[in-house]
């Protein structure tokens, strides 16, 4: 039994049945990244419940962009969506919303494996363009600045009742950035 299948981790679409396991992710990640930084109510308050259940309509298929997870021998371990940008930039029209990789499967490639089936999924939509949109203080923006983001805005969020300050990453022409980082 699974001579010949590759068990290694791999990128997929993301499908209905792992919205539960894309809100652990989602939730045990944003406990351990952001303790500290958001309010602990907040991090606290979060439930798996809550988030399969947008995560399940997240899972739906959407004009641009897509859900997508990383998934390893015992199970989906990150996740990244991307979709049309929310706040009307015409010079930026794709959006990463968020990408998440738990801290056991981190520095294996697969941030970098999801960011690019997210950015390709939105370029083969015809977008030319994606921004990224991070919390000021996340300990993992660089990651982004390595993948060739560059800082193109600031704002806030708020969180809990405390406004945070965010900033985007941005890049331009998808094709060529995909065709170098194939």
């Amino acid at each position: 039994m699974g001579e010949g299948r590759n068990r290694g981790p791999k990128v997929r679409r993301a499908e209905a049945g792992d919205a539960r396991a894309i809100a652990r992710v989602h939730v045990n990640t944003w406990r351990q990244t952001y303790r500290g930084i958001v309010p602990d109510a907040v991090l606290d308050a979060l439930s798996v419940d809550e988030r399969e259940a947008m995560w399940r309509r997240a899972a739906r298929p959407r004009p641009a962009g897509g859900l997508f997870v990383a998934e390893t021998e015992s199970g989906v371990v990150g996740f990244a969506v991307s979709g049309l940008e929310e706040r009307g930039r015409s010079d930026f029209p794709g959006e990463v919303y968020a990408l998440y990789v738990l801290p056991a499967n981190q520095g294996q490639g697969l941030g970098t494996r999801l960011f690019r089936a997210a950015v390709r999924s939105l370029s083969e939509a015809g977008l030319d363009a994606v921004l990224v949109w991070v919390l000021k203080a996340n300990p993992y923006r660089r990651f982004y600045e390595k993948l060739g983001g560059e800082l193109v805005d600031e704002g806030s969020v708020e969180l809990g009742g405390v406004r945070l300050p965010t900033v985007a990453y941005g890049w331009r022409e998808l094709a060529a950035w995909l065709e170098v980082r194939r």
